[in-house]
């Protein structure tokens, strides 16, 4: 692992930079390490690590004056790019005499050439590094550190917060190589699988209640059939229309990932139809249900629903 004089840091807490904040502050404390900086721009949000003994952070300079190894998960390439761009205009003007190694470990989901530019900045700065490592799993995969971590960047750096990704904060590493345009693809790939489960769950669930069958008997043949945890979850989420509540995946994100994964098929020559209609789900979704951009986006049944001529929710409807 790194050295002992090494200062932790986290900026972004969202749904899923929340709870690996958790767990590395508690990492930390239960180790007697010196405690995690967080920051975050709604400041709010940072009371939950505070209250575990982290240290938060009313700055951007003040996390990059007192940290050298900071993780960042962010919303989309614009909050990415801002962020860092902030970051590596305060690093400038700090005289940094012991020369310490800066690691920045970027785990949003961002385009290819976002993560490709932005390596190029950071790494200009001296020894100082970026790597590329987005996460598989949802919110509560993250609470339980059970996420599956995707490694790119520089090999001996990865190696001095390897302890820290499993078990910390995941239960698996997928190494990506130097390159970290590879971990982005590789991580869009992914995406399109959990997509395609989404819509694949839609149109069954749909198809079930409009030619008569319950729609707990979907989940049956899933819970007989298949061992998918993506398909029980967001199956049980569709049938319980659990949209609003504990939301893990907003609506406006997903359309931010499906636009990355579509841009890469154009650029790489490659159809990908279910994501051109999981597009085109999520946008009616966004447009015609009120508030649906916050909605966890398993709400993209509505769509399929409203089509067949069913109400977009079902609770939506008052009993006579």
């Amino acid at each position: 692992m790194s050295s002992n004089s090494d200062r932790y840091a986290f900026i972004g807490l969202g749904a899923m930079g929340l709870p690996m904040a958790i767990n590395l502050q508690t990492y930390f404390a239960s180790n007697n390490l010196p405690p995690l900086i967080v920051y975050n721009r709604t400041f709010a949000k940072t009371q939950s690590v505070k209250e575990i003994g982290a240290i938060t952070a009313t700055s951007l300079k003040q996390v990059i004056e007192n940290a050298n190894i900071i993780f960042t998960s962010l919303s989309n390439d614009d909050a990415v790019n801002q962020t860092y761009d902030q970051l590596l205009s305060e690093l400038d003007h700090i005289n940094d005499n012991n020369k310490r190694k800066r690691i920045f470990i970027e785990t949003s989901t961002i385009l290819p050439t976002t993560i490709s530019a932005l390596r190029e900045k950071v790494e200009k700065a001296n020894n100082t590094f970026l790597l590329h490592c987005p996460v598989w799993g949802a919110p509560r995969a993250a609470k339980s550190a059970q996420l599956s971590i995707i490694t790119s960047g520089n090999q001996d750096v990865i190696d001095c917060i390897l302890p820290l990704l499993v078990p910390v904060l995941g239960k698996k590493t997928l190494p990506a190589g130097d390159d970290v345009t590879k971990a982005a693809k590789y991580k869009l790939m992914g995406n399109l699988f959990i997509i395609g489960s989404v819509e694949l769950l839609s149109e069954g669930i749909t198809f079930a209640e409009k030619s008569g069958l319950e729609k707990e008997m979907v989940m049956e043949f899933i819970s007989s059939v298949y061992s998918s945890s993506i398909l029980t979850y967001y199956g049980t989420r569709m049938i319980e229309e659990n949209f609003d509540k504990e939301v893990g995946f907003t609506v406006t994100n997903a359309l931010k990932d499906v636009g990355h994964i579509r841009q890469l098929a154009k650029d790489s020559g490659a159809q990908l139809p279910i994501a051109d209609l999981m597009n085109e789900h999520l946008n009616y979704a966004k447009d015609n249900e009120p508030g649906a951009e916050n909605y966890d986006w398993s709400c993209t049944i509505g769509a399929l629903r409203v089509a067949s001529g069913l109400p977009f929710i079902n609770k939506h409807v008052k009993p006579e």
